[in-house]
């Protein structure tokens, strides 16, 4: 039968795509599910449930590419972002069982240039000590053999295992590892001992094979006006950390997996072990490459996965083999994966129903206007004072150099070129987001001797949301005998 989908200039309406089983009753998912999509303009959605370790529920939303109108179906491809972590604990617990690593040896012992005190362990539960550094991977400019070695190089806030921080760059590194103990390469070491014996046959994990993947679904981010379309993020440097891409189709029997103890359709497919590993609690409220709760006094292993234009969300009652598995093509600030994730769950545990639209705010809000631009400040200095290229050990170059026209400096950094205006004190101000920086982020100067700054300083790899933050960057002034460690992109 073919579906019908009503296009307005905002929004494509979910229309809903369902194989449901018999037996299953949840009133409120299908129709919240719409409601929820609607409300944040989400364009589409798949929605797969799993109790008693048996696939219940298989349905899909909307549309996956807005210009062509072309819905979503079980075997459209999303990204999964985060949820990828999983697969890394996981990989790396067979890898284990298997007498290749242990997760609990330093691993310096794979990988001789990093800090001695960090297990896989650590980098697994988000204890390797490190502020986040999503900056780092932002940047595109260091693949994923030379993370690792960008990250030996920044101070920790703490030793191994004593304190969290939730953090992409060290799963990352954990492949790396997972790569030196096998002689395989992540992606190889995941489809052979993951994806092909779950039967993940869509799945894939690398930028270049999603780009080749036919029915995917296109990336959109929240605007002022509805919605924009995002170009693909290359997750390659941190696959292990966020570089899955799967279908509905092949992340229910993920999911079926994990909460069956490995078990899919009375098969034995993943060992034991190594799926019980990822939900034993290993710092707080975190295990290995899975966040732990409760839901209604049962035991709840779960974990969002954002990435650029993707939103999803993994949950798993593994004392009654369910889980829920939701997948998006909205980022930002979009609670439509939580909140229909939590919608099944309170049908599957028979809890009282709860408004989670209603709960999460009823819908996206307006975006406030920027305020207006602050009057210009004249420089205390020429600006041609300021110009000069900086480097940091780990990230790099960035230089800046004085306009003509207005008292501005135009900075340089890894191939992004913004514009900066005079903050007072020495200070300039980023009028836009260049992502990874972020508009109204500070460049402090300091060293003031012979005519020209020593140094440049910014929170670049800071966050709002951070426990942890970084702090400013300290960049140093290169002389102009000096060669460049890496050269401007």
């Amino acid at each position: 039968m073919p579906l019908r989908i009503a296009v307005s200039a905002l929004l494509i309406l979910p229309v809903a795509f369902s194989i449901p089983a018999a037996g299953f009753t949840c009133n409120a998912l299908n129709d919240d599910a719409k409601r929820a999509m609607k409300a944040w303009q989400v364009p589409g959605m798949a929605l797969g449930v799993v109790e008693g370790g048996q696939i219940i529920l298989r349905r899909t939303y909307g549309i996956r590419d807005t210009d062509n109108r072309l819905p979503v179906t079980t075997g459209t491809v999303f990204g999964t972002g985060s949820l990828t972590k999983s697969f890394t604990a996981l990989g790396i617990a067979i890898a284990a069982a298997e007498g290749r690593l242990s997760i609990d040896r330093p691993v310096r012992q794979l990988l001789d240039y990093f800090p001695g005190d960090v297990t896989l362990r650590h980098l697994l539960s988000h204890t390797s000590g490190w502020p986040r550094h999503d900056a780092l991977w932002y940047l595109d400019s260091y693949d994923r053999q030379e993370l690792p070695r960008r990250l030996a190089m920044l101070p920790r806030f703490a030793k191994g295992g004593d304190a969290f921080q939730y953090n992409n760059v060290p799963f990352a590194v954990a492949g790396v590892a997972l790569s030196a103990a096998t002689g395989k390469t992540w992606n190889d070491w995941i489809a052979a001992e993951i994806l092909d014996k779950v039967g993940m046959m869509e799945t894939v994990t690398t930028l270049a094979g999603f780009r080749q993947t036919r029915n995917r679904a296109s990336p959109y981010f929240p605007a002022a006006e509805g919605r924009i379309s995002l170009p693909l993020r290359d997750t390659d440097p941190v696959a292990p950390a966020a570089g899955l891409y799967a279908s509905i189709n092949d992340m229910l029997k993920y999911t079926q997996a994990l909460a069956g103890n490995g078990i899919i359709d009375g098969r034995r497919a993943l060992p034991a072990a190594a799926v019980n590993s990822l939900t034993a609690r290993e710092a707080g409220s975190y295990g290995l490459g899975l966040r732990l709760s409760s839901w209604h006094g049962q035991r709840l292993a779960f974990h969002p996965g954002f990435i650029d234009g993707y939103g999803a969300r993994l949950s798993l009652l593994p004392d009654r083999k369910s889980g829920v598995i939701v997948l998006t093509n909205m980022s930002g600030e979009t609670p439509v994966a939580r909140i229909v994730s939590q919608i099944a769950l309170d049908c599957l545990t028979a809890a009282p129903r709860t408004d989670w639209i209603a709960h999460f705010g009823g819908g996206r809000k307006p975006q406030k206007p920027k305020p207006p631009s602050s009057a210009t400040i004249a420089p205390d200095r020429l600006p041609h004072t300021y110009t000069g290229r900086y480097i940091h050990p780990a990230y790099g170059p960035v230089s800046f150099t004085a306009t003509v026209e207005t008292p501005s400096l135009i900075g340089r950094f890894h191939g992004r070129e913004f514009e900066l205006s005079y903050a007072g004190n020495d200070s300039w101000r980023l009028a836009d987001t260049h992502w990874p920086l972020r508009e109204g982020l500070i460049f402090s100067f300091s060293g003031l001797a012979g005519g020209e700054f020593g140094t440049v300083s910014a929170p670049i790899a800071d966050g709002p949301t951070y426990r942890r933050n970084a702090g400013p960057l300290v960049f140093h002034r290169e002389p102009l005998s000096s060669p460049a460690p890496t050269p401007d992109k």
